[in-house]
């Protein structure tokens, strides 16, 4: 219910030091009528009088990024995120979590020949963009996807990607509610990811809806998750990444409890 500029000033009365700023926040007033620059514009004008920092940021994502699997698609698309990742430079985000572009089989495909041929338009699409975040300074950090059975909900989907390309600006984005909803426990996708995790989403569900709850309201085992990032010496950041939507005042107290649960971390 709150633009950009606004939720960011928000959380900064409210002292929250450290921000991700949400792809959801601006694309919901886009369908109300606002367009993204002045969106953008808004969060410029205010964020050199706050104290809180954005660190990280979300890519558009949806029908945007999707539209990468055709080739021919691909350089729009890579212009539209120079746009957001010129915005995101000169605040300072040094990490953006990338959603894997993907579309359904076709009916003459197999599941083998779809997998591939979307594994490759992948390869050369986060090639493009890798070189556009070392451009920038940012680090691309690709997302595990929720949507069981296409391309890039498991973690070896990612591995193909990021390994084919070999680059210090291309690196993961560890989605935990998105892991749990495919049935895999946080914990075994990082240990398969490690060490290249740049960003970690962490947010709970019921284990088949992406509801993006507050850890220890849903069924990941936050304990041995906890327990594996410290085993395995983690540093990328870390992003609570629970949604609101329907009162301040509730918006409030989840901001006021995560901030309690954020000790934990």
């Amino acid at each position: 219910m709150l633009k950009p500029s606004e939720a960011l000033t928000r959380l900064n009365e409210m002292g929250v030091e450290y921000v991700e700023l949400s792809y959801d926040n601006f694309q919901f007033f886009r369908k109300l009528g606002v367009d993204y620059y002045t969106l953008i514009r808004g969060v410029m004008d205010v964020y050199r009088s706050l104290k809180s920092k954005v660190v990280a940021a979300h890519l558009p994502y949806g029908d945007l990024i999707n539209r990468a699997v055709n080739p021919s698609e691909q350089p729009k698309v890579i212009n539209e995120l120079s746009k957001w990742l010129n915005f995101f430079s000169e605040i300072g985000v040094k990490v953006v979590a990338s959603h894997i572009p993907f579309n359904y089989a076709g009916i003459e495909e197999s599941s083998i020949t779809y997998a591939q041929r979307v594994k490759e338009v992948n390869q050369g699409f986060f090639k493009k963009l890798t070189e556009l975040g070392r451009d920038y300074g940012i680090v691309i950090a690709v997302e595990n996807r929720y949507e069981r059975g296409v391309y890039g909900y498991l973690p070896k989907d990612l591995i193909d990607i990021v390994d084919t390309i070999n680059d210090d600006y291309l690196k993961y984005c560890l989605d935990t509610g998105h892991s749990i909803i495919n049935n895999f426990q946080p914990h075994e996708f990082y240990k398969r990811l490690h060490p290249n995790v740049a960003l970690i989403h962490i947010h709970d569900n019921d284990g088949s809806k992406d509801l993006h709850l507050p850890p220890y309201t849903g069924v990941i085992d936050w304990d041995i998750f906890i327990s594996t990032l410290k085993e395995l010496n983690y540093n990328g950041t870390t992003v609570l990444e629970v949604a609101c939507s329907d009162s301040l005042r509730r918006c409030d107290n989840i901001v006021k409890l995560l901030k309690m649960i954020l000790n934990t971390f």
